[in-house]
């Protein structure tokens, strides 16, 4: 029996949308603007979904219809497309890059690493909390791919049997979920972050600096990161023997690392200056000021060559997120995003707990399937519209809706880690998903009772 090609019938279904919307009378309470701007949204929600064609391409697609269809001008569409958000992924990408191509994190992988004794909880609480810390100032899927060969190399030389070995299911989930977990944190995890901030800026005028990220975030993302390693811990608790002397091969790694080198040094400090302006001087010179000047910056001490630089920058990356960025702000300014979110109050009732229930479910299962820039591109608006209704903080909504669409801990699309760890050929899908879903849970219940109670003791309201 033939199987059912899901992909298809979504994209198909998305099409017949698409095209019905375009041709059908104007509802009630939307512009023609408003209506074009669903449409395009259906099509380009079908394709991020299936990934019929390449994130970048689908974003790209959708700036071209928007001008197209007369939902903005073309001059309006292209000046969103330019906004800061896209500036500062821009610069922390090259920064990024320097970090990655210089060999800094890799050192201080191997340096935290081989310091573990024989103890499976400890090696484990290493893994995850080394995948965590590199993920608050670069990109998860890179501190994925570092941490990757480490790991690796580890279960590996300890000869264990893929798809059974418990020893190396921990290692590799743990070097996925450190990296997911540690990438909401800043904005440097993850780029939806400063998406759902460029958004915000777009919407309603609002700014979140650096510092005020992290101090929301974290205290989020630390206890999800224990909770992480104790549910692993649990799951694939296993003994482990003669570890130490497998060990001495991650530690003449580091040895062959050599002394640290001027590129290393000098962009330590560089990085360094970048953090404190990020952190203390955000409210003189913007963010993404900063991150470009920092990008230079690598340039000008010769830190890293233009094509180190391009071998290793996804550039289709920048289009993606600004592409999603006007996508998902001409939902909100032709009132569509309004107009559905309403539609959705027809059938809600008028419950605070409701709607921030049915926003962290939908975000959650949506970002296990598409790519976390997509989830927040496609709830943040409608997530907008419904919390305006019941005066919530707009920026409440923000921090639930970027942190939930950063948290995909089952399937291997649904975050770039995953899909890195699940390479390995060490991790069994069905299992996964079976503690992953464990952990979803936990951090939809976790994430809704830090809104609701500690959040608005720290100054942050849920109301306005």
């Amino acid at each position: 029996m033939k199987k059912i090609n899901f992909s298809n019938i979504i994209l198909i279904l998305g099409m017949i949308i698409f095209i019905s919307m375009l041709i059908i009378p104007t509802p009630q309470g939307l512009t023609l603007e408003g209506k074009n701007a669903i449409a395009i949204f259906v099509l380009c929600l079908s394709l991020w979904v299936t990934n019929y064609l390449p994130l970048a391409i689908t974003s790209i697609l959708g700036i071209a219809l928007i001008p197209l269809l007369g939902v903005l001008s073309a001059a309006e569409t292209f000046s969103i497309f330019g906004n800061r958000a896209v500036f500062f992924i821009l610069g922390s990408l090259i920064i990024a890059a320097a970090i990655y191509q210089t060999g800094i994190a890799k050192r201080v992988s191997y340096l935290f690493i081989s310091k573990i004794d024989n103890s499976f909880n400890k090696i484990i609480f290493s893994i995850i909390v080394s995948s965590y810390l590199l993920s608050l100032i670069m990109p998860e899927h890179a501190v994925a791919a570092i941490l990757f060969p480490i790991v690796f190399e580890l279960v590996k030389s300890l000869k264990l049997t893929p798809l059974e070995s418990n020893f190396a299911k921990a290692a590799f989930l743990a070097l996925a979920w450190g990296a997911v977990v540690g990438g909401i944190t800043t904005f440097l995890g993850g780029a939806r972050n400063i998406l759902a901030v460029g958004l915000l800026q777009n919407t309603y005028g609002i700014s979140i600096n650096f510092i005020e990220w992290l101090q929301y975030s974290i205290i989020y993302s630390l206890p999800l990161l224990f909770i992480s390693y104790y549910i692993i811990i649990y799951y694939f608790n296993t003994k482990v023997s003669n570890i130490q002397q497998r060990l001495s091969y991650i530690s003449k790694q580091y040895e062959k690392l050599g002394p640290v080198k001027r590129e290393e040094k000098i962009l330590a400090i560089l990085f360094l200056i970048i953090i404190f302006f990020w952190m203390f001087l955000s409210n003189y010179i913007d963010i993404s000021v900063t991150a470009i000047l920092g990008g230079v910056s690598v340039f000008v001490f010769k830190i890293i060559s233009w094509d180190e630089i391009e071998s290793y920058v996804n550039w289709g990356i920048i289009l993606m997120y600004g592409g999603a960025i006007v996508i998902a702000t001409s939902l909100t300014s032709t009132g569509a995003a309004e107009w559905m979110s309403n539609s959705v109050f027809e059938i809600l009732p008028n419950s605070t707990f409701i709607i921030l229930v049915v926003v962290i479910l939908i975000t959650k299962l949506l970002t296990e399937g598409v790519s976390n820039v997509a989830a927040v591109a496609i709830i943040l608006p409608i997530a907008y519209s419904m919390g305006d209704i019941l005066n919530f903080n707009p920026v409440i909504i923000t921090y639930i809706v970027s942190l939930t669409g950063g948290l995909a801990f089952c399937l291997p699309m649904g975050a770039p880690p995953n899909a890195i760890a699940f390479s390995s050929g060490y991790l069994e899908l069905r299992e996964v998903i079976k503690v992953g879903l464990v952990l979803n849970l936990i951090s939809m219940v976790l994430l809704y009772i830090i809104a609701v109670r500690i959040w608005p003791l720290l100054g942050l309201e849920l109301f306005i």
